[in-house]
């Protein structure tokens, strides 16, 4: 029986078509403000001459040897409000010498929004705007939806509601809550700077004028592909005496601080106990073997559970010389012992033998006795994690890191530090950098009083950098609860067994066009509450080695560190089983295979909740798509068959312009027979993830869209079940429409077409008869919209990406077998 729930999953190859490809979506319709158009024009030429007055003037003041500056002057275009300024149209290239578009942020009161938009303008780009507003109040073109006249430049400049020069604060990019630094304060700055063709001498120029005005600028950089981004010490009024004077700042933002770590040290088990699990261990690894690249507070490796597979020549820091490697604190060997072995519980109460197959890497990354300087976590996370690559370039690794910035809560807006690690995975091909799988805790929630569970953790976003696009983000749930004691008569659980951990955070409160977070969640503990307080309780943890080994062996171990440990190790025992598949399509069968308790659907069925789109949205942004089931994630069954396709696609060309190139259609091998007549009416569950990566481009130069920080992004369409291929083609490619051709209905899944399509991975199910699903066999990848087109003299609109499709079927009959006839179709295939 086991053999029946234990078979390979299915690679399909060569079943793809590509046909050139036409996005059926248009573009955003900008509404302009009705107003007497020839007052405003005034109005705005009157502010515009006044920029220009001061742009004048200033080159008039004589500055300190030293100080330069440039052509330029930055301005504030301020809509008016609940109207959007349509400047993402203004984008320009580097080479632009007129003007720049620098950042785009939204400013609320009450229920109304207007944006403010920060623009460096150039003498030629003062005057550029000035000939638009002419021409506003001018001349006039025929509108042909209208049929009447209107003034030329009408979407450009109808919404602008004021002009004004930018002072420095027009470019800090935080949350309202993070309040602007008062002007003569000396703090550090995150300071994004322009990429311009000349980088090198760009930043000796920068440089020598921080230098001048006894800024402090920190070694680290960031590198991303429009933006350098750089720590820097001074105050407000520094920065307003030398970078407003240069044509190359972009924003400022609050450098980052690590989060606390929540380890308290309990005792759990003897020495006699570690000796007896070292006699059941069969050490399977090697030099090359599949390692869990640990980036935390150092691991103490001498433990005894530790020493053999985590050795020396594994011990990597990013100060090695001021930090050593072993732990600092204690956090990362409990992380390495969960890493390696799972929750120790679960081997310690065992008698069988442990087979250890991966081993561990650690890279010191934090040490709590440096400085409290922020530094620029983004560079030192690449830097890290780069360090074992190259000591150890042909070895296959998974990364895990549970250090967060709880401080700061981005709403899902990317920072530095997850665009950092989002370019990290993403990898470069020039530079030989592969792929690779990592793993972000969400960060913990501190709950101090039981009423305060669960809004305090519904209200406490994921924190940054686990809003990464290509990281798998762990959060925290529980299966752990107060076992019946009569020496424990008062105390119960805080949180209910299967359901979110009192540590797990969520992105509830996220701006909704951003990616699911956490991604899945693990086990992550548990709190017990006595007489109205919370108490920890040992039984409610994990248990972990420990750092002071030679004391104590073992810690107690929790929250959402704990549950991205889980997962790693989880994804270690997926890639031992198929070392060949690629990180993206580790990723996508993970979140494949997970799964929402009972206790998180409140009991109710989930065919039942499919029709119920914003209880499944709250369940997506609270837990993922659920826990992973670790047997479905490495294997099919008879009953429950999964087909893991890996292709690559080039979604743009370019003619003329940048355009959409091409999509897939996959024919799959399908036991259609089988579904018809022995399921027949019968429910099955149709089970689709889409899992890429993508290469990012940060910045606020545009309406926080995540269209402008994703290279690319790719979407998928499975044929409907009443429905001929011809159809389903005109369905979702305009290119294979006639002239005219409309009003095609999309098909209904549990999550849908438009909740899904968040992120770099989609998922979604269908539920239904055998007999339904008979027919679906034909899905279709295709590409939306993202930097590789819209920034083209960055000429990537060429590029080639890969993607990871895996599509699943299961039955509610267990005795029906799906998985042989589709072995048999291919077979028979490959024979002809």
């Amino acid at each position: 029986m086991s053999n029946q729930n234990s078979l390979r999953h299915i690679k399909i190859d060569g079943c793809s078509r590509t046909v050139k490809y036409q996005s059926i979506s248009g573009g955003f319709a900008q509404k302009p403000k009705t107003q007497d158009w020839i007052l405003h024009g005034k109005k705005i030429k009157q502010q515009i001459n006044a920029i220009r007055d001061k742009h004048d003037a200033l080159k008039e003041v004589d500055l300190p040897d030293g100080i330069i500056r440039d052509d330029a002057i930055y301005v504030e275009f301020i809509s008016a409000w609940n109207f959007r300024l349509p400047f993402e149209n203004l984008h320009s290239d580097s080479r632009n010498s007129r003007y720049q578009l620098l950042s785009i942020k939204e400013e609320r009161n009450n229920d109304e929004l207007r944006y403010r938009v920060n623009v460096m303008l150039t003498e030629g780009g003062i005057s550029h705007f000035l000939n638009k507003v002419e021409q506003y109040l001018t001349e006039t073109v025929f509108d042909k939806k209208t049929k009447v006249h209107l003034p030329k430049n009408l979407n450009l400049l109808s919404n602008i509601e004021s002009i004004q020069l930018a002072t420095i604060k027009a470019f800090w990019n935080e949350p309202s809550y993070i309040p602007f630094p008062n002007e003569n304060d000396v703090e550090w700055w995150e300071v994004w700077f322009r990429i311009k063709p000349e980088l090198d001498s760009q930043k000796i120029k920068i440089f020598n004028q921080l230098k001048f005005i006894g800024a402090q600028v920190s070694e680290l950089e960031l590198l991303f592909p429009e933006h350098y981004i750089r720590l820097v010490k001074g105050s407000a009024r520094q920065l307003s005496q030398s970078l407003l004077l240069l044509d190359t700042l972009s924003e400022l933002r609050k450098p980052k601080e690590t989060a606390d770590f929540f380890v308290n040290l309990d005792v759990v088990e003897k020495e006699d106990a570690v000796s007896e699990l070292k006699d059941r261990i069969d050490n399977k690894t090697n030099k090359q073997s599949m390692a869990i690249c640990l980036l935390d507070t150092g691991v103490q490796n001498q433990h005894p559970l530790l020493k053999d597979f985590t050795l020396n020549r594994n011990m990597f820091s990013y100060k090695p010389e001021d930090w050593g490697t072993y732990d600092s604190d204690g956090h990362g060997t409990g992380m390495a012992g969960i890493a390696l072995y799972g929750d120790l519980i679960d081997v310690m109460t065992k008698s069988s033998r442990v087979q250890i197959f991966h081993q561990l890497e650690s890279v010191k990354v934090f040490n709590q006795n440096d400085s409290n300087s922020p530094e620029l976590y983004g560079s030192i996370t690449i830097d890290s994690a780069s360090r074992p690559v190259i000591e150890f370039p042909d070895r296959q690794r998974v990364y895990c890191m549970a250090i967060t910035n709880k401080c700061h809560e981005y709403s899902g807006r990317q920072s530095s530090w997850s665009a950092a690690i989002d370019k990290f995975i993403f990898g470069n091909e020039k530079s030989k950098l592969d792929k690779q799988l990592f793993f972000i805790s969400t960060g913990n929630i501190r709950i101090n009083k039981p009423e305060e569970f669960p809004q305090k953790n519904k209200d406490g976003g994921v924190h940054d950098p686990a809003q990464s696009f290509n990281a798998v983000s762990v959060g925290a749930f529980t299966d752990k609860d107060v076992p019946p004691d009569k020496s424990l008569p008062i105390v119960y659980s805080l949180a209910r067994r299967g359901d979110m951990s009192p540590y797990n955070s969520t992105s509830l409160t996220w701006n909704d066009q951003w990616a699911y977070k956490p991604d899945i969640v693990m086990q992550g503990g548990n709190l017990g509450v006595e007489n109205g307080s919370i108490i920890r309780l040992p039984s409610l943890e994990l248990l972990s080695t420990h750092a002071d080994f030679q004391t104590t062996l073992f810690q107690t171990f929790f929250g959402t560190s704990a549950a991205s440990a889980l997962a790693s190790h989880l994804a270690v025992q997926l890639k031992i089983v198929y070392p060949e598949f690629w990180p993206e399509t580790i990723r996508a069968l993970l979140i494949h295979s997970a799964t929402w308790t009972s206790s998180m659907l409140n009991n109710e069925s989930l065919k039942n909740l499919i029709v119920k789109k914003d209880i499944l949205k709250k369940l997506l942004r609270t837990f993922g798509y659920g826990v992973p089931d670790s047997r479905k994630a490495q294997y099919s069954a008879y009953s429950s068959l999964t087909l893991v396709i890996e292709d690559r696609i080039t979604p743009f060309k370019k003619d003329k312009s940048v355009k959409f190139n091409e999509m897939h259609f996959f024919e799959l091998p399908w036991p259609a027979e089988v579904l018809q007549e022995e399921i027949g009416n019968s429910d099955v569950t149709l089970n689709v993830t889409l899992s890429y990566f993508i290469e990012p481009n940060p910045g606020s130069r545009t309406y926080c869209s995540k269209f402008h920080y994703q290279s690319h992004g790719l979407r998928f369409n499975v044929i409907k079940a009443d429905e001929d291929l011809e159809t389903f083609q005109k369905r979702i490619n305009k290119n294979s429409r006639e002239v005219g051709e409309k009003n095609f209905k999309a098909e209904k899944w549990a999550i849908g077409i438009r909740n899904r399509n968040k992120g770099s991975i989609h998922r979604d199910f269908w539920i239904d008869s055998g007999i339904n699903l008979s027919t679906r066999n034909i899905i279709a990848v295709y590409p939306v919209s993202g930097w590789y087109k819209t920034r083209t003299f960055l000429h990537k609109y060429n590029s080639t990406i890969r993607y990871s499709l895996i599509v699943s079927i299961e039955s509610s009959k267990l005795d029906v077998d799906i998985y042989t006839p589709v072995t048999n179709k291919i077979r028979l295939t490959l024979t002809n």
